[in-house]
Order: C-alpha cells, then structure tokens, then sequence
C-alpha cells in the first residue's frame, strides 16, 4: 500500500497524446456523444488514439468488453509508448470487477495521467491508495460532446495536463480545510465498502486528513443517505477534514437538505459545496491524491501543482 508520499504524473507536452479507453460501460447507443468529444479534443490539439472497434462492442450488455479485456486494455493504455494521458470514454459500471488486476500491475509503473469521473471513481482512488499516484477526476469524453460541453473549458484543461496551469500554492492561505483530495461518486464509493478495494490507507490510524469530494447523478436523497450513511459507518470519513460537495442530480432543495442531513451526522466536519463536478454542469480537472486546501467561502480549491510530490 501506497505511504504519504504521492507519485504525479509527468507534464504532458504541448500537443498531448490521449489514450481513449473504455474501462466501464458500454459505448453502444454513446455514438454522437462520444464522435463530438473526440473531435472536440483533437480540435483543442490532442492527438488521440482510440480503438473504433470499441463503439461496436458489448459485454452482458452493459459493459464495454469482458473484464480481462477491458483490464488488458488499460493496463496497455498505463505502457503505450508515446501517450501523455490516458482518459475515459465514459463512465456506467463494471470497473470494480478488474480494478484488482489492474492495480496489481500499475503498483510496479511510472505514473501517468488519467482523467475520468462517475465510474471511473474505483480505478482513481485504486491508483491514489494503493500506487500513490495524483489521478485527476474530470470529465469523460462523453461529457467533451454532452450537452454542457460550453461548460467545460478545455483550454483550461489542457493548460493543466501540460503544466502550464499549475494551481496557486497553499502557502498562499492558510483559511480553509486542509488535506489529501479523494473522492468522487457517492455510490460507486460505496459499493467498495467491505473490500479489497476500498480506501484504507485513508482510514487508519496513521492516515493523513482528507478532503471527500462527492458528487452523484439520478439517486433520490434517500438513497444518497443510504451511501453516505454506510460511507461513514464504514470509517472513510474518520479523518475527514471536509466534504466537498459537488452537483448531486438534484434540485437546489434536494440538494440542500442532502448537505445539511451530512453536517448534522459529521459533527465539527465542514461540508462545503462548490465543487465543479458531476454529471452536469462546470466540470474541472481536480487533482485526486494531491493536497488541497479549500476557501470555505467560495468553495474554490488551492492545491499543490500535481506535478510536485507532496508529503
């Protein structure tokens, strides 16, 4: 298991080399979507190398391929020669089921960038725990050619990936919760509850503090309860120093009573909200293993460069 120390990926180059991978859902039925998105970062100035042959395939009907395939591939996608980032097609489900197989080989490889969000939350923190690397939570290619793609600044990001946009130093402000970023969606966190795959190294008695980012889609506030309930039954937010709440898939209301439920059952644990992710809406590149601070205020993050090792 990982220690504190944090491997971040190397600064990609001006024109970087995106590997498009599908480790989760299907793309079936994601043609329109996932062509603008494609075409949308090629016109930002990525070269991308993505397998056609993947918009074809299925397995089960909800997963892209089998799991050794779908493991193999991103697993190739960690070593390929040439490749800067390696990012998601989209999210759905299935990347618990060879997570294992894929970190048992990415514990013994240099870090690379990979960027994903939704189901793409179990290899992120995989990597984070259990091989030290900085992952970055943002949006699928799918998201690139959705219909808040005007929300989505790819100048932005890939200033980010290139280095070029390196986050201010928390040595700046000293205001906010402090602590390693993990996190992503809700219920997929949850479902790893029990397993090899949770994140134990943030849960024991020599764990850093963490920053929890959430963010989830279609789950009714009972059902976002249910989670958050097991998640903190199970000990991942013992040493919390804040959640960050991005969008929920709920209205502003909903989404309000959420909050205010979590910060009646985390006493004395800042829930924030602000954070730019989710399945609508702004969404950024947030450096997951990296430390951050947060403005309690405007929900804005400060953070190391990614490309700095923090301890």
């Amino acid at each position: 298991m990982a220690g504190s120390r944090r491997w971040p990926p190397p600064p990609a180059g001006s024109r970087p080399c995106v590997r498009v991978v599908a480790p989760s859902g299907t793309l079936l039925g994601f043609d329109e979507p996932l062509s603008r998105g494609l075409a949308r970062l090629e016109a930002a100035g990525a070269e991308v190398r993505f397998d056609e042959a993947l918009r074809r395939r299925s397995s089960r009907g909800y997963f892209a391929e089998d799991d050794v395939s779908r493991a193999e591939a991103f697993c190739a996608a960690l070593v390929e020669p040439g490749v800067d980032v390696v990012w998601f097609a989209r999210g759905g489900s299935g990347g618990a089921r060879m997570a294992e197989a894929v970190l048992r080989q990415a514990v013994s490889l240099a870090p690379r960038a990979v960027v994903g969000f939704s189901d793409a939350t179990t290899l992120l923190n995989g990597l984070v725990s259990q091989c030290g690397w900085v992952c970055f939570h943002g949006p699928v290619i799918t998201s690139l050619g959705g219909p808040d793609e005007l929300l989505v600044s790819m100048d932005q990001i890939l200033a980010q990936l290139n280095g070029r946009h390196g986050m201010r130093s928390l040595e700046a402000t000293a205001r906010g919760p402090r602590g390693v970023l993990r996190g992503g969606n809700c219920t997929v966190l949850a479902s790893l509850a029990g397993t090899g795959l949770f994140p134990a190294d943030a849960t024991g008695p020599a764990a850093m503090p963490s920053i929890w980012l959430m963010e989830d889609v279609a789950e009714a506030p009972y059902r976002l309860d249910r989670s958050l309930t097991q998640l903190r039954m199970s000990g991942l937010f013992q040493h919390a120093a804040a959640i960050w709440v991005g969008d929920l898939g709920l209205d502003a209301g909903a989404q309000q009573g959420v909050m205010d439920a979590l910060r009646m059952d985390l006493r004395g644990v800042p829930v924030i909200s602000g954070a730019p992710a989710g399945h609508r809406g702004r969404l950024e590149l947030l450096p997951l293993g990296a430390t951050v601070e947060l403005d309690p205020e405007t929900g804005g993050l400060q953070a190391t460069s990614p490309w700095v090792a923090t301890a």
